[in-house]
């Protein structure tokens, strides 16, 4: 689910990237609300929950260009 919701978001934002070289108030306040939700680590993660934590990360990193 979470890699269809990137995809999505990536789709909706890939266009604003290319013509605007400066974020919006309103898309630098979206990228901030959903850095803030992105989930926290732990020593005691599995290897499949640490991969789907580091996807999350780069998905809003490549959207926000963080």
């Amino acid at each position: 689910m979470l890699k269809t919701f990137a995809a999505g978001l990536m789709m909706l934002t890939s266009g604003c990237v290319t013509t605007m070289t400066q974020a919006s108030a309103t898309e630098q306040a979206i990228c901030e609300a959903w850095g803030g939700s992105l989930p926290t680590r732990s020593r005691s993660d599995t290897q499949q929950t640490q991969d789907e934590i580091q996807q999350a990360y780069a998905v809003q990193d490549a959207v926000c260009l963080n």
